[in-house]
């Protein structure tokens, strides 16, 4: 059995998945982020940008579907779970949820991508709550980001993300969400 891409383990003979080729991206603390990736169109022109899908407040990677569809000619795509969000585990008791952690999450993806594949530069797509984090990851390191595209991106200076009653609004839809989504999403 040839090892995947991504090292999963997959081999030639099993079906792809819609959502990509599947791999774990470990962030600077040791947790893993779920993340799949579709390769784009072949051929002599690739030097396009990896684009790299960041969801809202408690949406994963699913949510990106129809765009990814909509890009699968177009250039190599990435989606992940951010943690508590789909295949990702949850950070333990301790470890913020806050901005700049989550944002430093998404620099670690980054990271992983530019290891193991598809490599950068970078376009990162951002929806809602998205926005912020792509925002900062790209200020973090700007030289490996060819560009933002931000979808009614949520405004990161808003003293509402920060409430409790946001975030138990978050956990809320995250539980919901999982039914609906499904087990091989």
């Amino acid at each position: 059995m040839a090892p995947a891409r991504h090292g999963t383990g997959r081999d030639a003979d099993t079906p792809a998945h819609s959502q990509g080729e599947a791999g774990r991206a470990r962030t600077r603390e040791g947790r893993e982020l779920y993340c799949q990736w579709l390769p784009g169109p072949a051929g002599p022109d690739r030097a396009r940008p990896t684009v790299v899908f960041e969801g809202g407040l408690a949406a994963g990677r699913s949510s990106w579907a129809g765009a990814r569809a909509a890009l699968a000619d177009v250039a190599p795509t990435v989606v992940y779970d951010r943690s508590g969000l789909g295949r990702s585990p949850a950070a333990p008791a301790g470890v913020s949820r806050r901005l700049h952690t989550l944002a430093e999450d998404l620099g670690d993806l980054l990271d992983h991508l530019e290891r193991v594949g598809p490599g950068g530069p970078f376009l990162l797509v951002g929806h809602s709550w998205g926005g912020p984090l792509v925002r900062l990851a790209a200020a973090a390191q700007p030289a490996r980001v060819a560009g933002l595209v931000l979808v009614d991106p949520t405004d990161e200076s808003c003293d509402l993300l920060f409430q409790p009653a946001l975030r138990r609004a978050e956990r809320i839809g995250q539980v919901v969400r999982r039914p609906a989504v499904g087990a091989d999403n």
